[in-house]
């Protein structure tokens, strides 16, 4: 079985880099420019938005779910007014389209640089991120929050929430150990990582090779893996 793995591995490196060497050949001096000065765009296909960057504000209710469908870097900071403030290149904001607490942009476009997205409100509802981002929740203070993060998400959260349910699905890299929790319920599914400190239940399962680090003993804890993956206990 080894030996069949080994060979089906092989042989998908070989056709990996015959097909990125004829990529390179085919980019020519301009491509091979970009990957020297680590500006390549390796988006195939869909259109290119740019331009200045412009900020957009959003209506916004405290404590409504939020959904994110596009890369963002999301920071979300307490306060008494709910908003959402978007900046990013024009071509790109212009475009996002915000409904039913989804923001997303349409077709395939492709955003060269980075859309940031503020958050200010008395609380998060709850959060699914359906793409790649990087997240900082800071200074939570509500009753319960449920985060859900499919896919490459980088994600940091600090404050006080009673009750807590988390998601990975997908490369997720979840750090809520300084957010003071009591009840935690963490589902890990595929390869990523969750680093959480709940004082009262901790009731994890791990499907794939994720893994759930634990800062804090639990009154009571519950853990089901499935796969190669663990739960760890740093107290």
């Amino acid at each position: 079985m080894l030996r069949k793995l080994l060979i089906v591995f092989a042989s998908g490196l070989v056709i990996a880099i015959v097909a990125l060497s004829a990529a390179w050949m085919a980019g020519g001096r301009e491509l091979r420019d970009q990957v020297a000065s680590g500006d390549v765009d390796w988006t195939i296909g869909g259109e290119r938005l740019g331009g200045p960057r412009v900020t957009r504000q959003f209506a916004l209710a405290s404590g409504a779910r939020l959904i994110m469908a596009l890369p963002v870097d999301l920071e979300f900071r307490r306060g008494d007014q709910a908003g959402m403030t978007v900046e990013g290149p024009k071509q790109a904001v212009d475009r996002l389209v915000w409904e039913d607490g989804r923001l997303s942009l349409p077709g395939r476009s492709h955003v060269r640089d980075s859309i940031k997205v503020t958050i200010v409100a008395p609380e998060i509802g709850d959060l699914d991120l359906n793409a790649p981002a990087d997240v900082e929740l800071r200074g939570l203070n509500q009753e319960q929050l449920r985060l859900t993060a499919r896919g490459a998400v980088d994600l940091d959260a600090t404050g006080r929430v009673r009750k807590l349910w988390v998601t990975s699905e997908g490369a997720a890299d979840i750090d809520v150990s300084e957010l003071e929790n009591e009840d935690a319920v963490i589902r890990v599914h595929g390869v990523g990582d969750v680093e959480a400190a709940p004082v009262n239940l901790a009731d994890i399962e791990v499907n794939g090779a994720g893994n759930i680090t634990l800062k804090k003993r639990a009154r009571t804890e519950r853990a089901q893996v499935h796969g190669v993956g663990s739960v760890e206990h740093v107290y």
